[in-house]
């Protein structure tokens, strides 16, 4: 009786994590939604830098795009690096 308990146990501990696995995966896509939407923007700002502010909007442009160049790859590289974890870890 008791061993079928700790199996009943083990079966849910592992429902939680599969549960909270795929939520995290879940947050880490919308997340790239929105990571997109940001970066466009902030492509545009430096553009706009880049026209509009002569020789000192050059250099202020150069942060945005080298910005939002970074902030995409680090979140598009999230999903990929979680589903490696995902992978390589077993319960």
């Amino acid at each position: 009786m008791n061993v079928i308990i700790q199996w009943i146990e083990w079966q849910l501990i592992l429902g939680a994590v599969d549960n909270i696995q795929s939520t995290g995966e879940s947050i880490l896509m919308g997340m790239q939604v929105v990571g997109g939407v940001v970066a466009a923007i902030s492509i545009g700002i430096g553009a706009y830098f880049l026209m509009a502010g002569g020789a000192r909007g050059r250099m202020s442009s150069i942060g945005w795009f080298v910005g939002a160049a970074g902030g995409l790859v680090m979140l598009l590289g999230a999903l990929g690096i979680s589903q490696w974890i995902e992978s390589s870890i077993t319960f």
